[in-house]
């Protein structure tokens, strides 16, 4: 679940349950290039990075992940959270009315490419997300559900779990 924040920053909750325990997890930022130009240059960060397996706390150094990092679990685990503050995903909608943003939204927890994937996103300034990984323009429009809950229909793969949100920036 992501929800936008005033700063065009998203926070986001991942649940993760694998089919069997292991003994680290993968994590890294979001892929932008899915959304095209407007996110060129943009480098994502997950900070403020809170984990636990199996409902014990992990470590993940200086609480933040801006590039691909292992986390060893001191006991296997097979379910996972994590909660975290993720920015530089965002780019001002052009052409759009003034305040329009879109956000490339994707897993923090990198692993298992078959695995799948439930994707929301809740705030009263959401209007829409997209697929950009689906096959064929009729996948790519992919929301579900009614605004300010939104999904992806359908579970959608690890390795190509990503999202565009279409959402406004808060009036400053």
């Amino acid at each position: 679940m992501a929800s936008p924040l005033r700063d065009g920053s998203f926070d986001v909750a991942e649940l993760v349950i694998l089919p069997s325990q292991v003994n680290s997890v993968r994590l890294a930022p979001p892929k932008l290039a899915p959304g095209g130009k407007p996110f060129a240059g943009l480098k994502p960060v997950a900070s403020e990075v809170q984990m636990s397996a199996d409902n014990q706390p992990v470590i993940v150094p200086k609480g933040q992940v801006d590039s691909r990092l292992d986390i060893a679990l001191v006991e296997p685990a097979n379910r996972m959270e994590l909660r975290y503050k993720l920015g530089d995903v965002t780019a001002r909608s052009m052409p759009s009315r003034a305040g329009r943003a879109l956000a490339v939204i994707s897993p923090l927890a990198a692993g298992d490419p078959s695995l799948h994937v439930v994707m929301m996103v809740s705030g009263r300034t959401v209007h829409n997300i997209q697929c950009p990984m689906r096959r064929g323009i009729s996948g790519q429009t992919c929301a579900a559900g009614r605004v300010p809950h939104l999904r992806a229909k359908g579970e959608l793969p690890l390795s190509r779990a990503v999202i565009i949100v279409q959402f406004d920036l808060p009036r400053t």
